[in-house]
């Protein structure tokens, strides 16, 4: 190959960045040989796309939609309206910086649309094709629970009632109670889940299933569609509970690296979460849901409410983190720190978190859009994991009534 192409972030080697941002890095070209070019350029662009179809009455129809929240091009050799130049042979670099905005949403690769980040060169030949490089870099806008509603602090609990037909007859009630001691997570957490299983009626229950459930809402612009996938995100199961008894149970869903809840910045791609315990029945019947909606985000709950200003600092090396400061810093250096590339995140009590790739959701192709792209190909976001303490049950427990209302259409 005549010329190779490195993408490097400066001192972030996993490329992670949270929203409002400085990007900044350095192209590295290498020519075995001297080549013609018209020009190298360089974008860096961020966006979110949907798409994906449907086949109603043998008619196939696709839905679609976009939003775009940054577009930067700059020519590192030449020019838009240059004829030729050369790229002579040996190491060239240049660098680059952008600023993010600060609205821009959480990295996501889903199964029918993403929410991606790439820096691009392309090599631009008019007389021949262009040869591309790209590479994908994560953007975390920043999911602070300190600052969600005061109500994910506290208990929720969820309760449902169900009886079963017995040809001409009717069961006995099947009352499910599920409780968390609060509503807000961040992945390397572990979710206590509680159940109450009053059987009293003549069917027993065979299993009893606890899961943390994402669901993603694909949002088509024109025509206006909507499609929710289900992904279970991690899942752990119990025994069952037989006729005419009572069991209560106790255990833990552990949370992974996942995307933060999103649910307003952007329009095409929503994200929430809930808990859900399925209770399997025995016989032909259909299992029964209980659900509670969570929330998770990217900053932990403080255990001092007097500790919870925090601000968005880029991270840095192969483990991301962001720097807390006191609220009465002065904008002249909050400022000039936000713009530094070598920034850490540092919580009071809190260890920094590692930067992990979501198991459970997409390793995209960041190349399908080009047709001479050289390098590396598959892409998947980082999500910071943390190494503290599980909330738990405290005290006596408040039931609180919750509507147990469907996400999905």
């Amino acid at each position: 190959m005549v010329v190779t192409c490195d993408i490097e972030f400066d001192q972030n080697k996993s490329g992670c960045y949270f929203a409002g941002q400085l990007v900044s890095g350095t192209i590295v070209l290498k020519c075995d040989k001297a080549k013609d070019v018209k020009a190298i350029q360089l974008q860096l662009s961020g966006y979110a796309h949907v798409l994906w179809s449907e086949k109603s009455f043998n008619t196939r129809r696709m839905y679609q939609g976009r939003e775009d929240y940054l577009s930067s091009t700059t020519y590192l050799m030449g020019s838009e309206n240059s004829s030729r130049t050369t790229i002579a042979t040996g190491i060239h670099n240049f660098t680059f910086a952008c600023q993010l905005p600060q609205n821009c949403p959480s990295s996501f690769e889903g199964l029918h649309g993403h929410i991606r980040y790439t820096v691009k060169v392309a090599l631009i030949r008019p007389w021949k094709f262009d040869q591309t490089y790209k590479r994908g870099f994560t953007v975390l806008r920043m999911t602070d629970l300190n600052f969600e509603s005061p109500q994910i602090r506290i208990p929720s609990n969820s309760e449902a009632y169900r009886t079963f037909c017995c040809g001409p007859c009717t069961t006995e009630p099947l009352k499910m109670e599920l409780k968390i001691p609060q509503a807000g997570y961040v992945p390397g957490q572990s979710i206590p889940v509680q159940a109450l299983i009053i059987n009293n009626s003549n069917i027993a229950v065979s299993e009893v299933k606890f899961a943390l459930v994402m669901l993603v809402r694909y949002i088509s612009e024109n025509p206006s569609h909507q499609s929710v996938q289900r992904i279970s995100v991690s899942k752990v199961k119990s025994d069952g509970v037989l006729r005419y008894c009572t069991r209560s149970l106790r255990d833990e869903i552990h949370v992974p690296a996942t995307p933060p809840t999103c649910l307003q910045t952007c329009g095409v791609i929503q994200i929430v979460y809930q808990v859900e315990m399925e209770v399997k029945m025995k016989s032909y019947h259909k299992s029964q849901v209980v659900t509670i909606p969570v929330i998770i985000g990217n900053v932990p709950l403080a255990n001092n409410t007097s500790s919870m200003e925090v601000i968005q600092q880029q991270p840095s090396g192969n483990n991301g983190m962001y720097r807390e400061r006191p609220i009465d810093l002065p904008l002249e250096l909050e400022q000039e720190m936000s713009s530094a590339p070598n920034l850490e995140l540092i919580t009071p009590n809190c260890p920094p978190p590692s930067y992990e790739e979501s198991y459970h959701t997409v390793r995209s192709n960041i190349n399908e859009d080009e047709q001479h792209a050289f390098g590396p190909c598959e892409f998947a976001p980082l999500y910071p994991v943390y190494n503290i303490p599980s909330p738990t049950f405290e005290g006596p427990f408040k039931p609180l009534g919750f509507d147990n209302k469907s996400f999905e259409p």
